[in-house]
């Protein structure tokens, strides 16, 4: 899968199916219409093209109320390749961008950007000024520039409509056994292991430190967690916050393995949340926070053992 920013053109020579939109979560409705995508550019020869934003075009047009993401950055684009697209295409949300005009919009990231055979849009996509873009200017400017547009209907589950605001709130509520319905998935943070400060490490817990850069749909919190490592599954305890005790600011996921102890810096890891044990909290002594990682540990083994997981 190749990956393209705003500036960057892919050779228009090779005809194209695209979808677009945000598809934060990549949930059972998004992953419906990129699999369509995906197999109607196959069966024809052509190529599988995804436009998408970053950041979120909410945290741009309302910055005081930045929507909480179910997907960090590097997870999005590793589901969007698990999918099989051939072009993911990156565009930098900017306040510009939210003042352009839908018609603007649509020749300039969409028939400028591709040789474009199909557009397949979801139900409720809007785009440009106002978001006043909508599926009847794509019909209008199809016949122009000799494309075919289709609207995708939504997936529905438990006679629900499949959506990344259902999702949040089950999220929100630790629902976290009924999010698969309509995730398709287990709900999961996702990145790439960094350099911590080792902390974790001198109190005798070392940790794996993901560093989000986006604001999560999920409470932070102390939780018991499977653990995804290539391919190979491991339980342990997740802390989601910004570490009061040691005074941080930023959000952070950090995670210990239970009997663990292998080297993994630079390797992606994949944290499902399973249940919270607390909320985060501020400790007044490095020997009392000792002493509640030790009883969370406990906790978290008891609950393994009685959920017949370990």
């Amino acid at each position: 899968m190749r990956i393209f920013n705003h500036k960057e053109k892919t050779t228009l020579n090779s005809s194209s199916i695209v979808t677009i939109g945000n598809f934060d979560g990549i949930h059972l409705g998004h992953r419906a219409l990129i699999e369509n995508v995906v197999t109607e550019a196959n069966s024809k020869g052509l190529i599988s093209g995804l436009v998408t934003f970053d950041p979120h075009p909410q945290e741009v047009i309302n910055p005081k109320e930045p929507i909480s993401r179910i997907n960090t950055n590097l997870h999005q684009i590793h589901l969007f390749e698990k999918l099989g697209l051939d072009e993911v295409h990156i565009i930098p949300f900017t306040k510009e961008l939210s003042r352009m005009p839908p018609n603007d919009f649509a020749i300039k990231f969409l028939i400028n950007r591709f040789n474009l055979k199909k557009l397949i849009i979801g139900y409720d996509f809007r785009f440009g000024k106002y978001r006043s873009g909508n599926l009847k200017l794509l019909e209008v400017l199809s016949k122009k520039y000799n494309f075919y547009v289709e609207e995708f209907a939504p997936i529905k589950k438990k006679g629900q409509i499949v959506s990344s605001t259902l999702i949040r709130k089950l999220i929100n509520e630790l629902n976290f056994k009924q999010i698969p319905d309509y995730l398709g998935r287990e709900f999961s943070l996702f990145g790439r292991v960094v350099y911590g400060e080792k902390r974790g490490q001198k109190l005798g817990f070392p940790t794996a430190n993901i560093t989000p850069e986006i604001t999560l749909a999920i409470k932070n919190g102390v939780y018991v967690s499977k653990i995804i490592l290539a391919e190979k599954i491991y339980f342990g305890i997740t802390n989601i916050g910004k570490k009061p005790t040691f005074g941080k600011n930023s959000i952070n996921i950090e995670t210990w393995i239970f009997d663990f102890e292998d080297n993994i810096y630079g390797k992606n890891l994949e944290v499902i949340p399973l249940f919270k044990l607390r909320s985060e909290k501020k400790f007044s002594s490095i020997k009392e926070l000792k002493k509640q990682i030790d009883l969370d540990t406990i906790t978290a083994r008891n609950f393994l053992k009685e959920q017949k997981i370990l």
